[in-house]
């Protein structure tokens, strides 16, 4: 696909790290697939990988972590 942020370049396979903050926790995943840019680097993740995500870190919330880097393992993913 066509990057929507530097409508330059197209969009491959790969993976990133995506950092998410929220009530003063932040979490850190690593290795989360994503199709990134090959202009200008924007990462863009499905719906299944978001929801995934957010799911993780709203759990790790609730425990009571304020700081977690972890590696992404697609348990969860919605098909």
């Amino acid at each position: 696909m066509k990057c929507t942020i530097c409508k330059n370049g197209d969009t491959r396979k790969g993976v990133t790290s995506i950092t998410l903050q929220r009530d003063g926790a932040t979490f850190v995943v690593r290795d989360v697939p994503a199709d990134i840019c090959q202009n200008c680097g924007e990462a863009y993740v499905s719906q299944n990988v978001s929801r995934t995500l957010l799911k993780r870190c709203e759990l790790t919330l609730k425990s009571g972590v304020l700081v977690n880097i972890s590696e992404y393992d697609g348990s969860g993913d919605a098909n």
